[in-house]
């Protein structure tokens, strides 16, 4: 499958963007440049350099950036944001990079990236209050981080074939009722990190005590599993041929599956819901600073989120882009107008203590017999 045709199935919903970077990832495509005209995605040209998610290249996510300049920014595309960091710590200078939020600290200290004046951006206040202040995005009064989109990680269930009484709760993945009908990701970033929130660890402070209740939750899940899904579509698929009774997923994912008349439901688990919240940083020395400001500035825009909200089914930034979105899309996603609750409850993905650790007991508990 070539880059157009994946862009093509994500527009047509059936595809996320996170989906695809573990798509690429997993087929061992590190960095992909996608041109735009006879350019190709380097610092030296004459417009901003992007270097971003698949599926954040697209001219709709751009508009205000074309219409002032008369062309698209140059993009470069990552299959992940720790490979992202590798590149630019190397020496590769793009204008602004794209991490989640858990990683800013991680740039900043490395010296890769500069403060934001958010002065220069004309849809700054227009922002959520809650995403301008995420830990570890702000340092000594100064914005290092401009959020872009946000997102859920959650239960996915048939409604028809899963008979839950109660609130809703992770736990529907631990119920034997259901053994051999279940799955969850292939990725500590979610599967432990849900997992953590079940047990009712907090996942951004995990010591040894706590990493050993998580992993022992795990390995008794593990029993019930069909299979760990190494990309969203693998669950979203299962569940719309009723392999698969529930799934870990993204709130996108149960959208996709509502979209093709599957009965779901996307749970908002009483435990609380993981969020994640991606963005943009600028990086130091960048080679076009001001057209930089203004491509984050129309990633920014209200049209910019609505076209992110109704084609990929995560949320944006910009409250404004809810309003321009659909009642129709929005309750297809399990989003209300205003968020903001939703995001002042949510458990916001943090950087693990110890990543390493944990990904290492995450395989060791995976190859038990």
């Amino acid at each position: 499958m070539d880059i157009n045709q994946i862009k093509d199935r994500i527009a047509a919903g059936r595809m996320t963007r996170r989906d695809l970077n573990r798509v690429l990832a997993s087929a061992g495509l590190a960095t992909i440049a996608v041109p735009h005209g006879p350019r190709t995605a380097r610092a030296q040209g004459g417009e901003a350099v992007s270097f971003t998610w698949a599926g954040n290249d697209v001219p709709e996510l751009h508009g205000e950036y074309i219409a002032k300049h008369g062309a698209a920014p140059e993009f470069s595309i990552y299959a992940d944001e720790y490979e992202a960091f590798a590149k630019v710590n190397t020496g590769y200078r793009p204008d602004v990079v794209q991490p989640c939020s858990p990683l800013v600290s991680q740039w900043r200290d490395a010296g890769l990236i500069q403060a934001i004046d958010t002065s220069r951006l004309s849809h700054w206040p227009d922002v959520f209050p809650i995403l301008k202040d995420l830990p570890g995005t702000q340092f000594e009064g100064q914005q290092w981080f401009a959020p872009f989109s946000w997102g859920r990680t959650s239960v996915t269930y048939r409604t028809d074939m899963v008979e839950w009484e109660g609130e809703d709760s992770y736990g529907l993945l631990w119920d034997e009722r259901f053994k051999g009908k279940l799955a969850v990701f292939d990725s500590v970033d979610e599967t432990v990190f849900t997992a953590a929130i079940y047990a009712g660890v907090d996942p951004c402070d995990m010591g040894d005590a706590e990493l050993d209740k998580v992993m022992a939750l795990l390995a008794e899940q593990k029993s019930l599993l069909r299979f760990y899904a190494t990309a969203e579509s693998d669950s979203v698929q299962a569940l719309a041929a009723g392999e698969i009774v529930a799934a870990l997923t993204w709130d996108s994912g149960a959208a996709q599956l509502k979209a093709q008349g599957v009965p779901v439901h996307f749970m908002s688990p009483k435990e609380g819901v993981e969020t994640w919240c991606c963005g943009l940083v600028l990086i130091k020395d960048a080679p076009h600073a001001d057209k930089a400001y203004d491509l984050i500035d129309a990633l920014l825009a209200p049209e910019s989120g609505e076209f992110y909200i109704s084609i990929y089914g995560t949320g944006h930034s910009n409250r404004v882009s809810f309003e321009r979105v659909s009642d129709e899309r929005l309750a297809e996603l399990q989003l209300p107008r205003d968020p903001s609750g939703l995001l002042e409850t949510g458990v916001m993905y943090c950087k693990f203590k110890d990543k390493d650790t944990v990904i290492e007991r995450f395989e060791e508990m995976q190859a038990e017999s």
